[in-house]
């Protein structure tokens, strides 16, 4: 069964990258959602739809069955392979 998979990120931070890298390299299906390239109504309705998730709003947050905040291989690892 394929888990949905969204990632909150921005684009100019690096921990980010980190992350779209490892769900590409193992060939994970991810819905992105790069917050500072919406337009103003979007970009709130996608914070807020953040932190419903995440209350620190922290990026990048990775959404699967639970939170991910942060870059940590090991946890994606975990839910993901």
């Amino acid at each position: 069964m394929t888990k949905k998979v969204t990632v909150f990120t921005l684009s100019t931070c690096p921990a980010c990258k980190k992350v779209k890298t490892f769900l590409e390299e193992n060939g994970i299906v991810y819905t992105l959602i790069e917050v500072d390239t919406l337009d103003g109504s979007e970009q709130w309705a996608a914070t807020r739809e953040l932190a419903k998730h995440n209350p620190q709003a922290s990026y990048p947050t990775t959404v699967v069955e639970e939170v991910i905040a942060g870059y940590d291989a090991d946890a994606l690892r975990a839910k993901l392979l």
